[in-house]
């Protein structure tokens, strides 16, 4: 495998993003129309994970500078590429983007049976929050988690 690099999607990483949220989500997908609304959004910070010219990996990140708050509205990685801390490196460049955003928290949720994923946040200091029931199109409960974030924040992330 080749260097993994983040950086902003652009409007030609359309197609890669359909196919990524095709391929990580059975349900309650992203449409190509509100990816292309995301790439253009001054409050939505759409982050991709490359191993070369492919793209493995996706964060949306939703700013709400009125209230000093971010949301992680998703992340996402290839099958082929989990547990090879695609996921934390993400999440990483999300804190990061929070903090110089100038956001003291950053908000996300998870499916309530999708541990792998609770057990990143929390040890990356997310705390669990809120239980929702029947937050997924399936019917699925989600489990909603926050974390602080501190200025310091802006430099100790790649």
């Amino acid at each position: 495998m080749t260097t993994i690099k983040l950086r902003e999607a652009i409007q030609d990483d359309l197609d890669a993003l359909v196919s990524l949220e095709i391929s990580s989500f059975p349900g309650d997908r992203i449409s190509r129309r509100s990816w292309r609304d995301l790439l253009k959004s001054a409050s939505a910070l759409v982050t991709v994970a490359s191993d070369g010219s492919r793209v493995i990996g996706s964060t949306v990140t939703l700013f709400n500078r009125r209230a000093a708050m971010a949301r992680l509205y998703s992340i996402a990685v290839v099958p082929e590429a989990r547990r090879q801390g695609v996921a934390q490196m993400l999440l990483d460049g999300a804190i990061t983007s929070a903090a110089r955003a100038g956001a003291c928290m950053l908000r996300l949720e998870t499916r309530f049976d999708n541990v792998p994923a609770q057990k990143l946040f929390i040890r990356l200091g997310f705390k669990p929050f809120k239980r929702v029931p029947s937050y997924y199109e399936d019917g699925a409960e989600a489990i909603r988690y926050q974390r602080t974030i501190s200025n310091d924040e802006i430099d100790t992330h790649p």
